[in-house]
Protein backbone atom coordinates (compact mmCIF):
# COMPACT_ATOMS: atom_id res chain seq x y z
CA UNK A 1 0.00 0.00 0.00
CA UNK A 2 1.35 3.41 -0.94
CA UNK A 3 1.78 6.16 1.63
CA UNK A 4 -1.10 8.06 0.01
CA UNK A 5 -3.43 5.07 0.12
CA UNK A 6 -2.47 4.34 3.72
CA UNK A 7 -3.34 7.89 4.65
CA UNK A 8 -6.75 7.65 3.00
CA UNK A 9 -7.61 4.39 4.78
CA UNK A 10 -6.19 5.43 8.13
CA UNK A 11 -3.67 2.56 8.10
CA UNK A 12 -0.90 4.89 9.27
CA UNK A 13 -2.74 5.09 12.61
CA UNK A 14 -2.06 1.39 13.20
CA UNK A 15 1.56 2.31 13.96
CA UNK A 16 1.30 6.02 14.78
CA UNK A 17 -2.16 6.59 16.22
CA UNK A 18 -3.76 10.01 16.45
CA UNK A 19 -7.43 9.03 16.19
CA UNK A 20 -8.34 10.30 19.67
CA UNK A 21 -7.02 13.19 21.80
CA UNK A 22 -4.66 10.93 23.75
CA UNK A 23 -2.37 10.93 20.67
CA UNK A 24 -0.65 7.67 21.68
CA UNK A 25 1.36 7.65 18.46
CA UNK A 26 3.82 4.76 18.20
CA UNK A 27 2.42 3.12 21.33
CA UNK A 28 -0.34 1.77 19.07
CA UNK A 29 2.16 -0.60 17.43
CA UNK A 30 2.81 -2.32 20.77
CA UNK A 31 -0.81 -2.16 21.97
CA UNK A 32 0.32 0.00 24.88
CA UNK A 33 -1.73 3.11 24.16
CA UNK A 34 -4.61 4.24 26.34
CA UNK A 35 -7.15 1.96 24.62
CA UNK A 36 -4.55 -0.84 24.23
CA UNK A 37 -5.96 -1.75 20.82
CA UNK A 38 -3.19 -3.03 18.58
CA UNK A 39 -2.96 -3.53 14.84
CA UNK A 40 -5.56 -6.33 14.95
CA UNK A 41 -9.18 -5.57 15.82
CA UNK A 42 -11.28 -7.86 17.96
CA UNK A 43 -15.07 -8.10 17.93
CA UNK A 44 -16.79 -9.03 21.19
CA UNK A 45 -20.09 -9.83 19.48
CA UNK A 46 -22.25 -9.01 16.49
CA UNK A 47 -25.98 -9.49 16.04
CA UNK A 48 -29.24 -8.19 14.70
CA UNK A 49 -30.07 -5.69 17.41
CA UNK A 50 -33.61 -4.49 18.09
CA UNK A 51 -32.77 -2.03 20.86
CA UNK A 52 -31.39 0.81 18.73
CA UNK A 53 -33.34 3.88 17.63
CA UNK A 54 -36.39 3.15 15.48
CA UNK A 55 -34.86 4.45 12.25
CA UNK A 56 -31.94 2.01 12.60
CA UNK A 57 -33.54 -1.22 13.74
CA UNK A 58 -33.12 -4.00 13.29
CA UNK A 59 -29.49 -2.92 13.25
CA UNK A 60 -26.50 -5.08 12.50
CA UNK A 61 -24.58 -4.17 15.65
CA UNK A 62 -20.85 -4.87 15.61
CA UNK A 63 -19.34 -4.48 19.09
CA UNK A 64 -15.60 -3.86 18.90
CA UNK A 65 -13.42 -4.54 21.92
CA UNK A 66 -11.40 -1.73 23.48
CA UNK A 67 -12.34 1.85 24.33
CA UNK A 68 -10.76 5.29 24.50
CA UNK A 69 -12.86 6.17 27.58
CA UNK A 70 -12.85 4.75 31.10
CA UNK A 71 -16.40 5.40 32.29
CA UNK A 72 -16.62 4.25 35.89
CA UNK A 73 -20.19 3.00 35.39
CA UNK A 74 -19.50 1.01 32.21
CA UNK A 75 -21.60 -2.14 32.05
CA UNK A 76 -19.62 -3.46 29.09
CA UNK A 77 -16.26 -3.35 30.85
CA UNK A 78 -15.51 -7.00 30.12
CA UNK A 79 -14.84 -6.12 26.48
CA UNK A 80 -14.63 -2.32 26.54
CA UNK A 81 -11.56 -2.50 28.77
CA UNK A 82 -10.17 -5.71 27.25
CA UNK A 83 -9.12 -5.04 23.65
CA UNK A 84 -8.48 -8.72 22.86
CA UNK A 85 -11.86 -9.95 24.07
CA UNK A 86 -13.75 -12.02 21.51
CA UNK A 87 -12.46 -12.91 18.05
CA UNK A 88 -9.91 -11.21 15.79
CA UNK A 89 -11.43 -9.97 12.55
CA UNK A 90 -10.39 -8.75 9.12
CA UNK A 91 -12.18 -6.67 6.51
CA UNK A 92 -13.06 -9.89 4.67
CA UNK A 93 -14.63 -11.36 7.82
CA UNK A 94 -16.74 -8.28 8.46
CA UNK A 95 -17.74 -7.92 4.83
CA UNK A 96 -19.17 -11.45 4.74
CA UNK A 97 -21.05 -10.99 7.99
CA UNK A 98 -22.47 -7.59 7.02
CA UNK A 99 -23.80 -9.04 3.76
CA UNK A 100 -25.31 -11.94 5.69
CA UNK A 101 -27.05 -9.65 8.20
CA UNK A 102 -28.20 -7.34 5.40
CA UNK A 103 -29.85 -10.33 3.71
CA UNK A 104 -31.47 -11.22 7.04
CA UNK A 105 -33.18 -7.83 7.20
CA UNK A 106 -30.75 -5.41 8.87
CA UNK A 107 -31.71 -1.80 8.14
CA UNK A 108 -28.33 -0.41 9.19
CA UNK A 109 -24.83 -1.56 10.07
CA UNK A 110 -23.69 -0.02 13.35
CA UNK A 111 -20.03 0.11 14.33
CA UNK A 112 -20.06 0.24 18.14
CA UNK A 113 -17.80 -0.69 21.06
CA UNK A 114 -16.27 -0.24 23.49
CA UNK A 115 -15.63 2.49 21.02
CA UNK A 116 -15.11 2.14 17.27
CA UNK A 117 -12.55 4.96 16.99
CA UNK A 118 -9.43 2.75 17.29
CA UNK A 119 -10.93 0.50 14.60
CA UNK A 120 -11.45 3.22 11.97
CA UNK A 121 -8.81 1.71 9.62
CA UNK A 122 -10.65 -1.64 9.63
CA UNK A 123 -14.05 0.03 9.28
CA UNK A 124 -12.88 1.98 6.23
CA UNK A 125 -11.31 -1.11 4.68
CA UNK A 126 -14.53 -3.04 5.24
CA UNK A 127 -16.72 -0.37 3.70
CA UNK A 128 -14.39 -0.15 0.71
CA UNK A 129 -14.55 -3.92 0.25
CA UNK A 130 -18.34 -3.90 0.46
CA UNK A 131 -18.71 -1.13 -2.09
CA UNK A 132 -22.08 -1.13 -3.83
CA UNK A 133 -23.01 -4.47 -2.27
CA UNK A 134 -23.96 -2.56 0.88
CA UNK A 135 -27.48 -1.17 0.56
CA UNK A 136 -27.97 -0.07 4.18
CA UNK A 137 -26.50 2.98 5.94
CA UNK A 138 -23.23 2.77 7.85
CA UNK A 139 -23.59 4.11 11.40
CA UNK A 140 -20.70 5.26 13.60
CA UNK A 141 -21.82 4.90 17.23
CA UNK A 142 -19.10 6.48 19.35
CA UNK A 143 -18.23 8.43 22.48
CA UNK A 144 -17.03 11.00 19.90
CA UNK A 145 -13.82 11.72 21.75
CA UNK A 146 -12.19 12.13 18.33
CA UNK A 147 -9.53 14.15 16.59
CA UNK A 148 -9.86 16.07 13.35
CA UNK A 149 -7.76 13.33 11.75
CA UNK A 150 -10.40 10.74 12.66
CA UNK A 151 -13.24 12.93 11.42
CA UNK A 152 -11.39 13.57 8.15
CA UNK A 153 -11.16 9.81 7.57
CA UNK A 154 -14.83 9.21 8.36
CA UNK A 155 -16.10 12.02 6.12
CA UNK A 156 -17.61 10.43 3.03
CA UNK A 157 -17.63 6.91 4.50
CA UNK A 158 -20.25 7.17 7.26
CA UNK A 159 -23.92 7.82 6.56
CA UNK A 160 -25.25 8.34 10.09
CA UNK A 161 -23.35 9.53 13.15
CA UNK A 162 -24.56 8.36 16.55
CA UNK A 163 -22.40 10.24 19.09
CA UNK A 164 -22.74 10.25 22.86
CA UNK A 165 -22.82 13.48 24.81
CA UNK A 166 -22.77 12.15 28.36
CA UNK A 167 -21.00 14.75 30.44
CA UNK A 168 -21.29 18.47 31.08
CA UNK A 169 -18.99 21.44 30.38
CA UNK A 170 -16.95 21.56 33.59
CA UNK A 171 -13.20 21.29 33.07
CA UNK A 172 -10.29 19.95 35.05
CA UNK A 173 -9.50 16.77 36.91
CA UNK A 174 -12.72 16.87 38.94
CA UNK A 175 -15.02 17.40 35.95
CA UNK A 176 -17.44 14.60 35.12
CA UNK A 177 -15.87 14.02 31.72
CA UNK A 178 -12.45 13.45 33.24
CA UNK A 179 -13.18 12.10 36.72
CA UNK A 180 -15.96 9.72 35.65
CA UNK A 181 -15.30 9.23 31.96
CA UNK A 182 -11.50 9.36 31.89
CA UNK A 183 -11.49 11.90 29.04
CA UNK A 184 -9.65 15.19 29.66
CA UNK A 185 -11.06 18.29 27.92
CA UNK A 186 -14.20 16.26 27.25
CA UNK A 187 -16.73 19.00 26.51
CA UNK A 188 -14.63 20.97 24.03
CA UNK A 189 -13.58 17.87 22.11
CA UNK A 190 -16.97 16.16 21.90
CA UNK A 191 -19.16 19.19 21.23
CA UNK A 192 -16.65 20.33 18.62
CA UNK A 193 -16.79 16.98 16.86
CA UNK A 194 -20.59 16.89 16.96
CA UNK A 195 -20.84 20.43 15.57
CA UNK A 196 -18.43 19.54 12.78
CA UNK A 197 -20.32 16.49 11.50
CA UNK A 198 -23.65 18.29 11.86
CA UNK A 199 -22.30 21.08 9.64
CA UNK A 200 -21.46 18.47 6.99
CA UNK A 201 -25.16 17.86 6.51
CA UNK A 202 -25.08 14.22 7.61
CA UNK A 203 -27.77 12.68 9.78
CA UNK A 204 -26.66 13.05 13.40
CA UNK A 205 -28.49 11.47 16.33
CA UNK A 206 -26.92 12.47 19.65
CA UNK A 207 -27.48 10.15 22.58
CA UNK A 208 -27.56 11.53 26.10
CA UNK A 209 -27.55 9.03 28.94
CA UNK A 210 -29.33 10.26 32.05
CA UNK A 211 -27.26 9.40 35.11
CA UNK A 212 -28.35 9.57 38.77
CA UNK A 213 -27.18 12.74 40.47
CA UNK A 214 -26.03 14.36 37.21
CA UNK A 215 -29.00 16.39 36.03
CA UNK A 216 -27.61 19.85 36.81
CA UNK A 217 -23.99 19.19 35.87
CA UNK A 218 -24.54 17.05 32.78
CA UNK A 219 -28.10 16.68 31.50
CA UNK A 220 -29.26 20.29 31.63
CA UNK A 221 -26.17 21.81 29.96
CA UNK A 222 -25.98 19.00 27.38
CA UNK A 223 -29.58 19.47 26.29
CA UNK A 224 -29.22 23.24 26.31
CA UNK A 225 -26.17 23.04 24.04
CA UNK A 226 -27.90 20.58 21.71
CA UNK A 227 -30.61 23.19 21.19
CA UNK A 228 -27.94 25.29 19.42
CA UNK A 229 -27.59 22.51 16.83
CA UNK A 230 -31.00 22.55 15.08
CA UNK A 231 -30.10 19.87 12.52
CA UNK A 232 -29.25 17.34 15.22
CA UNK A 233 -31.72 14.76 16.52
CA UNK A 234 -31.58 13.73 20.18
CA UNK A 235 -32.11 10.35 21.81
CA UNK A 236 -32.62 10.43 25.59
CA UNK A 237 -31.39 7.21 27.15
CA UNK A 238 -33.13 6.39 30.42
CA UNK A 239 -31.96 2.81 30.97
CA UNK A 240 -29.07 3.60 33.31
CA UNK A 241 -28.10 0.50 35.26
CA UNK A 242 -25.58 0.82 38.08
CA UNK A 243 -22.82 -1.79 37.95
CA UNK A 244 -21.92 -3.54 41.19
CA UNK A 245 -18.68 -1.56 41.50
CA UNK A 246 -20.37 1.88 41.22
CA UNK A 247 -19.93 4.31 44.09
CA UNK A 248 -21.71 7.46 45.27
CA UNK A 249 -24.63 8.83 43.26
CA UNK A 250 -23.84 6.51 40.36
CA UNK A 251 -24.59 3.50 42.58
CA UNK A 252 -28.23 4.56 42.82
CA UNK A 253 -31.01 3.89 40.32
CA UNK A 254 -32.03 6.72 38.05
CA UNK A 255 -34.62 8.99 39.65
CA UNK A 256 -37.86 9.02 37.65
CA UNK A 257 -38.26 12.69 38.53
CA UNK A 258 -35.04 13.44 36.61
CA UNK A 259 -36.38 11.53 33.61
CA UNK A 260 -39.52 13.66 33.67
CA UNK A 261 -37.47 16.86 34.06
CA UNK A 262 -35.19 15.90 31.18
CA UNK A 263 -38.05 15.17 28.83
CA UNK A 264 -39.79 18.39 29.77
CA UNK A 265 -36.60 20.39 29.23
CA UNK A 266 -36.02 18.74 25.86
CA UNK A 267 -39.53 19.68 24.73
CA UNK A 268 -39.19 23.22 26.06
CA UNK A 269 -35.91 23.62 24.15
CA UNK A 270 -37.53 22.38 20.94
CA UNK A 271 -35.19 19.43 20.51
CA UNK A 272 -35.92 16.86 17.81
CA UNK A 273 -36.42 13.79 19.98
CA UNK A 274 -36.24 10.31 18.51
CA UNK A 275 -37.02 6.94 20.05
Amino acid sequence: MSAGAASLTGATHLTDCHLCPFHCGARRATASGVCRVGAVSYVASEMLHYGEEEALRPAHAIFFSGCTARCSFCTAARFAFNPVYGAPVTAAHLTARILQRQAEGARSVCFIGGDPAPHIPLILATLATLGAQRTIPAVFNSNFYLTDAALDLLDGAIDIYLPDLKFGPATGAQSCGEAIGGMPDYWRVVTGAIARVAAQGKQVIVRHLLMPGHFECCTAPALTWLATQPAVQVSLLTQYLAPVHARGALARPLDQADVTRARRLAVDLGLQLVR
